[in-house]
């Protein structure tokens, strides 16, 4: 019984901790869904933030120039994107901006190769995306671009052009760009203004406030930017949109900059030290932690890179980005690999789950060699695009593994796995459509610093979980060893009591063993004892005492018989339960041809039995006639049997539970008597085989089985029998049994 209420226990536990991994999957599940959202909606709430204090300028096509509003001379925080109607001039040096500038007149590029109406977008080739899509004057075939020695560097150079008018309000203007690979100089109303884009050594301060300030003059700006680039540069120029700011917009992207790349430092700092001890602490995985550490390194990198933090021409910042991408998706792959590596997988998988990580690894190095070598498709193809495409091909087969292999890992692990990748895969997106922003605040980088948050948020949590789980798997450690220990007990407990029952029967095998060979033997000695009488007598004996000494013999081998054939019905009816033919049986009917016939046997006594039955009720029960009416016997047998001279014996039988439905009614059987009674300390034992009580010899000798064949009986019929008895005043047997109609 322990055993199995332990292993009931067993089940309802595994039972309800697969109803809470079913909770965690789906929790998991709806808690991706949210941070996909969550992102989504965060990359949205950046773009329209970008854009607040952005204003539209109208454009006059008949003096060529844009009319700017008195809105950009007020103190509120004013902006306007110029990216349309732009006059674009290859070849132009700053020296020939300079010499060509001096007269202010700009009619004096109209005698060069020159585009008009161009409109400057978030482009990945650059000034060569004009080449085709732009209307060209004075130019045969393709562009002939010159290089210029600049800096001690070889470059091209090319002129944007443009006019504005401006609001007699307006005193001076702020030009800026989001993104320009070269170097900017800026010539306004044929005087030289200043430079954008200019590195500095080791750290470049002026990445904060790297803007140009314009100056009307007669309400105008005319507007020279020459923009040197290296050659080897494939998206060269501004490559993002134009934009004019008035003092009090500078200021505040100055600020919202400066605070901007303090978190992003504080962060990041923050992030790998707490997120390397964590990861180390709870996942004990060295690739998992370098994983971590140069994934997040190389996007934080980035941001310096592509923010001109870190001081280096355009040629250099390209290929720098194209690395750092590449780098990033590589190890962002590793993490994800790293978290899951674990995971029971079919055979067919293993192989390859082993090292698809050093694939992924080998396949960004190719790459990049493969960059550095042919310049990605003879420099058709921006290389940052490429990285990009790179990355989310990486990303969205990490995604697809996870979500077709591993789904029914560990949900909590799994959950943290895609959300590394989809904020990877979010940062590539950002970083592909990612356009012109008036703070200067790309989405990636807010990202980026949700992400590091995200990621010191789950696993300082998941820290403080484990440290919890530990506290409640310590109590559960207890209660188990304190409910092994019961168990322990109990079994011990089982144990004794089964030996002491192994030690009681032993010793009851003992005593029926006397009792049967006393039993035997005096029935063999009285048969030897006549027979030998007989033959020693001869003709002696007359003809009655020959019959006398016949019948005991005769009488004394149906004991003998009497006791073979209790212990081998009591054998057959424990072996199978084919001994049993149940059917409809009326208790009152056997009852009565039970009592009838012992009164027979009684007659010339005075010994009596009584029998008290229903006269309109026949007492139905479903029985075996045959082992029914042996239970009765032996019942009524020992009441005959251990009473004195003068004995009555009550025979009763009623029904209980009339007004209830037919299955819940009983029938009870009670045989009395008041013979010698039973001792108490016997009455537990009075149904084991071959137990006999002490006082069971006084009237006559028996082998202890027929109590035990009648409990077996019962037992097979699921009836129940009971014994009351007093010492010297009498004993009631009753046997209840359900009722069938």
């Amino acid at each position: 019984m322990p055993q199995y209420r332990h292993s009931k226990r067993a089940r309802r536990f595994f039972g309800e901790f697969e109803k809470e991994r079913r909770k965690t999957v789906s929790f998991a599940l709806l808690t991706f869904l949210f941070l996909m959202v969550a992102t989504i909606a965060c990359a949205g709430a950046v773009s329209s933030f970008n854009s607040l204090t952005g204003i539209d300028s109208k454009y006059d096509a008949s003096q060529h120039s844009y009319v700017l509003s008195k809105d950009l001379s007020q103190s509120n925080a004013c902006s306007t994107f110029i990216s349309e109607h732009w006059d674009i001039i290859p070849n132009v040096s700053p020296y020939d901006a300079v010499s060509r500038t001096e007269t202010g007149s700009f009619s004096l590029y109209d005698d060069m190769a020159h585009a008009k109406d161009v409109t400057i977008t978030d482009t990945w080739r650059g000034w060569y995306d004009f080449e085709k899509s732009a209307q060209w004057f004075n130019k045969t075939g393709d562009v002939d671009y010159k290089t210029y020695i600049i800096d001690g560097t070889e470059t091209h150079s090319v002129a944007y052009v443009n006019s504005f008018i401006c609001d007699p309000s307006i005193e001076a203007l702020y030009l800026s760009f989001h993104h320009i690979n070269g170097i900017a100089r800026i010539y306004c109303n044929g005087e030289y203004a200043g430079v954008i884009g200019e590195m500095t050594p080791y750290f470049n301060t002026r990445a904060f406030a790297d803007y140009c300030m314009l100056v009307p003059k007669d309400g105008r700006i005319d507007l020279t930017i020459v923009v040197s680039c290296p050659t080897k540069v494939t998206n060269p120029g501004i490559i993002s949109y134009p934009l004019l700011q008035n003092r009090a917009s500078v200021s505040l992207r100055t600020a919202f900059l400066g605070g901007h790349f303090s978190v992003m430092l504080l962060l990041f700092s923050i992030g790998i030290i707490a997120g390397t001890y964590l990861i180390a602490s709870n996942f004990k995985d060295p690739l998992l932690v370098w994983s971590f550490v140069i994934a997040f390194t190389s996007v934080f990198v980035y941001y310096l890179v592509d923010f001109r933090f870190i001081p280096v021409n355009a040629h250099y910042r390209a290929v720098e980005r194209f690395m750092l991408l590449t780098v990033s998706a590589v190890f962002a792959y590793a993490i994800n690999t790293c978290i899951l590596r674990y995971g029971r997988l079919r055979k067919s998988h293993i192989k390859f789950l082993r090292i698809d990580h050093i694939l992924v690894f080998l396949t960004g190095a190719v790459f990049f060699l493969a960059y550095l070598i042919s310049d990605i498709a003879a420099g058709k193809v921006a290389p940052e695009f490429a990285a990009i495409s790179f990355g989310l091909m990486v990303i969205t087969g990490n995604l697809l593994k996870d979500i077709l292999l591993y789904r029914h890992r560990d949900p909590n692990q799994l959950l943290i796995a895609m959300s590394v990748s989809f904020v990877f895969f979010v940062l590539y997106i950002s970083l592909l459509l990612d356009g012109t922003a008036v703070y200067m605040l790309p989405t990636y980088s807010i990202l980026y610093i949700l992400f590091v948050i995200a990621v010191e948020v789950i696993f300082v949590s998941r820290y403080i979980n484990q440290r919890k789980m530990l506290v409640i798997d310590a109590d559960n450690l207890k209660r188990q060893v304190r409910e092994k220990t019961q168990y322990i007990s109990e079994i011990n407990r089982d144990l004794i009591e089964t030996n002491k029952k192994l030690m009681e029967g032993e010793q009851a095998r003992k005593n029926v063993m006397s009792n049967v060979s006393h039993d035997l033997r005096t029935p063999i000695t009285a048969i030897r004892g006549y027979a030998e009488l007989m033959l020693s007598s001869g003709d002696r004996l007359s003809l009655e005492q020959r019959e006398a000494y016949l019948t005991n013999i005769v009488r004394r081998s149906e004991q003998m018989e009497r006791i073979v054939s209790d212990i081998m019905e009591l054998t057959r009816m424990e072996a199978s339960d084919a001994e049993f033919q149940f059917s409809d049986v009326s208790v009152c009917e056997m009852l009565d041809e039970v009592t009838m016939m012992y009164s027979m046997d009684l007659e010339g006594t005075k010994k009596r039995i009584n029998l008290d039955i229903p006269e309109d009720d026949f007492l139905i029960v479903k029985a075996d006639p045959r082992k029914l009416s042996r239970v009765f016997e032996n019942l009524v047998s020992n009441a005959i049997n251990y009473t004195g001279e003068e004995a009555l014996i009550n025979v009763k039988a009623w029904r209980t539970g009339s007004d209830l439905p037919i299955d819940k009614q009983k029938i009870h059987v009670t045989v009395s008597d008041n013979g010698i009674g039973i001792p108490e300390d016997s009455l537990s034992r009075i149904f084991d085989r071959f137990y006999r009580a002490k006082n069971s010899g006084i009237n006559i000798k028996g082998t202890g089985l027929g109590l035990a064949i009648v409990k077996l009986i019962c037992d097979k019929h699921e009836a129940k029998i009971t014994v009351k008895s007093k010492l010297g005043v009498g004993t009631t047997f009753e046997v209840v049994l359900n009722a069938t109609y």
